[in-house]
């Protein structure tokens, strides 16, 4: 078996190959190092919140915050700051737990709210219901007490009606004081007993007859007839008969005098006898 032998040229090509390599890794500063395999730690990032704001930002920060702040305090070197309470826990959402519970609360509170809303409005509507139910109740008891109060009126007023229309009437006997219609009735007694004697009853003309009737006749005030009325008949019925044909024959009398006493009608009541001779006379 042959072996390759390496020449001078062989030589001189390596010799120059390194030489490209070394001067490539000093141009290029290419260097190896030892890569550590254990897992990184990324360190949180401080930020500080403030309230007050500056107007030139600083050159070179120290911190992250929401507003522009230049160093101040007593120290040469710059501190973390020793608020041993950590930054509110951050939810999936964006929110820490405090806005979170605000949230929640305000929620609760907005629900509150409208419950009470809601309970107050049917409140209402219910106060409001119970009053329009009373308002209707007092409106059919006021309507029921004016119709009541018409229907009383409409009756006073058919009665006040009835009695304008009901003649004022007088009644006078044989027993009664009426001074102011003595002369009238005088008058009147004379008349009727004038008529039955020349208009005796045909039936009374015997010698020993006897017979009485009471009669209440009404005379309107201007002495027409108005109505006869036997009170107490005879016990002969003809001679009722009699009685009220003489009366009838009698009119019209004399009309009813004026007196302080206004009267439409005036009622006479006698007793008329029937005696033997064929005389008529009041008893």
């Amino acid at each position: 078996m042959n072996e390759r032998r390496i020449t001078v040229k062989d030589k001189n090509v390596m010799t120059f190959t390194l030489a490209v390599l070394l001067l490539a890794m000093i141009i290029l500063g290419v260097s190896f190092s030892y890569q550590d395999r254990s897992p990184k730690v990324i360190h949180s990032m401080d930020v500080i919140l403030t309230k007050k704001t500056h107007s030139e930002a600083p050159d070179d920060p120290d911190y992250l915050s929401a507003n522009n702040q230049q160093g101040g305090g007593q120290l040469d070197k710059k501190s973390r700051p020793t608020d041993i309470v950590s930054g509110p826990a951050v939810t999936p959402d964006g929110l820490s737990k405090q806005q979170t519970k605000r949230q929640q609360k305000s929620r609760q509170q907005q629900d509150t709210a409208i419950v009470t809303s809601v309970a107050g409005q049917q409140k209402q509507t219910s106060n409001k219901n119970q009053q329009q139910k009373k308002q209707r109740l007092q409106e059919q008891k006021t309507n029921a007490r004016q119709q009541k109060l018409a229907q009383m009126k409409e009756e006073i007023a058919r009665k006040i009606q009835r009695y304008a229309k009901k003649p004022r009437t007088k009644y006078v006997s044989s027993s009664t004081k009426a001074y102011e219609y003595a002369p009238y009735i005088n008058q009147w007694v004379k008349t009727i007993e004038r008529t039955g004697d020349l208009n005796y009853p045909e039936k009374a003309k015997k010698k020993s007859f006897k017979g009485e009737v009471m009669l209440t006749v009404g005379i309107n005030k201007d002495g027409s007839l108005h109505e006869i009325k036997i009170i107490k008949p005879s016990k002969f019925r003809f001679l009722n008969e009699a009685a009220k044909h003489i009366v009838e024959l009698a009119q019209p009398f004399e009309p009813l005098p004026d007196t302080r006493e206004p009267v439409d009608i005036l009622y006479i009541t006698r007793t008329w006898q029937f005696l033997p001779g064929h005389l008529l006379r009041q008893k």
